[in-house]
């Protein structure tokens, strides 16, 4: 079994920082990451986002299935916790996709109304940073390690890829 902290390790090591909250259809296009189809959703509902080996779930803010989407392909490491936007979707500052995790359901309901970077820090584990935003934010080992045990980032490899498959990027 691994650590928090272990995780946590191996992005550092591997240069992998904090997913965004929110991304746009741009974000998709950049050449550091892959876009993968999860099942039969469209790619304007839920995908999977892979940046060196390591996968966020993003869905449309309006997406109603998100849950299923999340679980579709998400280890269920965190079973018991609700899945949930990383940002409120009322508060996603018209962003085109917000990234899923899993959170306790207490702190999840206590944060919802809160569109601040510390409320979404709060939702992984009472994590204080300054800026969450885009693949720049810069956090201990232990809060990265948190973000895997909630699954708002895992390594590629324990997703389940036969739900999953690879976009071309000249279709994105």
């Amino acid at each position: 079994m691994i650590t928090a902290r272990q995780y946590g390790a191996m992005m550092r090591q591997q240069g992998v920082l904090w997913p965004a909250p929110a991304i746009g259809t741009d974000d998709m296009k950049l050449p550091e990451v892959a876009i993968y189809k999860i099942g039969g959703r469209g790619l304007s509902n839920a995908f999977v986002l892979v940046r060196k080996n390591w996968a966020t779930v993003y869905v449309n803010p309006a997406y109603t299935s998100y849950r299923a989407a999340f679980d579709a392909v998400m280890p269920r490491s965190s079973d018991g916790q609700d899945v949930d936007h990383l940002l409120p979707r009322s508060k996603g500052g018209g962003a085109d996709f917000l990234a899923l995790g899993r959170i306790s359901g207490t702190s999840n309901r206590g944060w919802n109304d809160d569109e601040s970077h510390q409320a979404m820090a709060q939702k992984v584990r009472n994590m204080t940073t300054g800026s969450p935003h885009a693949f720049l934010s810069r956090l201990t080992d232990m809060e990265r390690g948190w973000a895997v045990v909630t699954s708002y980032i895992r390594p590629l490899r324990e997703l389940t890829q036969s739900n999953m498959s690879l976009v071309d990027p000249k279709n994105l």
